[in-house]
């Protein structure tokens, strides 16, 4: 499964590395530097709190960046300790950050928003020390409450185009809004659709993620914040149209899907009212097509239906492997024939195994090139290869399966009298 370049695209706005220790009461430090989606806030706007060790200790009048690659723009804190930015570009990777007493506080990386917008903590020690020291005294752990916990705004589908598959990416942000821990009331589990294959747990997903077969589920409680879970699949497919239906366990804020566009290739799902296009220079990867819809609640079926996928009609194959049983048959029985187990029958078995290898990778290196996934200058190199190669192991059969090589019956010694 290739879990690059569409992917790391698409999933470049991660969340992760939530605080490991949850407090009795908040403790804000193992807030701090999480960015949480907060429809509250205007579109495009970012706000950045700055408080020492605790909520009481607002920082005002203090210069807080937000940083967009090599652009820096910088902004104080007002007297409720809040820095607001508004978006440099939305979709773009950004952080924020302060220094505080000596201590860099920056947060983790987050797509500057457009729908809605973002908010942001930055704690500080309450001491002015270091804010390690700070969090060696947290307070100690207790069991998670009963609540509810939904998909973030950045949580998506994406579908991706392989040989005769697609492979399937849920990277769902689960976002708990309460200052403590909350165990949801139903288990937080989904099953992948029927014919999933090769289910996995993709890197920078939460450590309690967890997948047995078709099933997927998160163990244990949810952190204030958001809690990444990324998974990906393939589903095979046989013709130029696929059904994907898949229900899961929480509300989603707003449906989101991303498709490789390759040729007609189209998602339409009665969930989606908006859509649109984006270009290679715009991913720095692959043309996609994007869906969006509204909220989509927990239990309800999200069906998406692929059409425009590029297949080969089934009869050449089953004709072409019908061919190669027989002559693997034929094969056999004239080596069988022409002297069973001795080297020679060895050297012809040899032969005929390294011509069906040939074969299939020719086939194979064929199948890239119509679909696109080999180079010309590299297709041209490895088809060149692979038939010379072929053209050989053919000469050697027809020389050792020819009669004056075939090897004879000894002969019985003669008698002397």
């Amino acid at each position: 499964m290739r879990y690059a370049s569409l992917a790391r695209v698409i999933l470049s706005t991660a969340l992760c590395g939530l605080a490991a220790t949850v407090s009795a009461q908040p403790n804000p430090i193992q807030m701090s530097g999480i960015p949480r989606p907060d429809a509250n806030l205007a579109d495009e706007a970012i706000t950045v709190r700055v408080i020492r060790g605790s909520f009481a200790n607002n920082v005002t009048g203090h210069p807080v960046e937000l940083l967009a690659g090599d652009d820096v723009s910088t902004t104080m804190t007002d007297g409720e300790g809040r820095a607001t930015f508004t978006s440099p570009s939305p979709g773009v990777d950004v952080t924020v950050a302060t220094t505080l007493d000596g201590a860099r506080l920056v947060s983790q990386p987050f797509a500057a928003p457009g729908l809605g917008g973002v908010a942001v903590l930055l704690v500080g020690a309450a001491g002015g020390g270091d804010v390690g020291d700070a969090t060696a005294d947290a307070l100690p752990e207790v069991p998670a409450r009963p609540g509810r916990v939904a998909f973030a705004q950045d949580s998506r589908i994406l579908i991706e185009l392989g040989e005769e598959n697609v492979e399937v990416y849920y990277w769902l942000d689960v976002l708990n809004v309460e200052d403590s821990p909350v165990e949801p009331e139903t288990p937080f589990e989904f099953f992948l659709p029927t014919g999933a294959q090769g289910a996995t747990i993709l890197q920078g997903s939460s450590p309690r993620t967890l997948i047995d077969g078709p099933r997927v589920w998160v163990s244990g409680g949810f952190a204030p914040g958001v809690t990444p879970v990324l998974v990906a699949y393939i589903l095979p497919y046989s013709g130029g149209t696929l059904a994907l239906s898949q229900s899961f366990p929480a509300d989603f804020a707003q449906l989101l899907v991303f498709t490789e566009k390759w040729g007609a290739i189209d998602v339409a799902s009665t969930l989606i009212d908006r859509r649109g296009e984006m270009g290679a220079d715009e991913t720095g990867g692959a043309p996609m097509l994007w869906g969006s819809g509204g909220t989509v609640p927990a239990g309800r079926l999200v069906t998406l239906e692929v059409t425009g996928l590029p297949h080969h009609n089934g009869w050449p194959r089953i004709i072409a492997l019908s061919l190669a049983g027989l002559i693997v048959g034929v094969s056999v029985w004239t080596s069988k024939g022409i002297g069973g187990h001795d080297p020679a029958s060895r050297r012809v078995d040899t032969l005929q195994g390294r011509r069906e290898h040939l074969f299939t990778e020719l086939v194979k290196v064929e199948r890239q090139q119509r679909l696109g996934k080999i180079g010309k200058t590299r297709y041209g190199t490895r088809r060149a290869e692979l038939t010379e190669q072929l053209q050989s192991v053919l000469r050697d059969l027809d020389e050792g399966l020819s009669p004056d090589t075939a090897v004879s019956a000894p002969s019985t010694p003669a008698v002397m009298t």
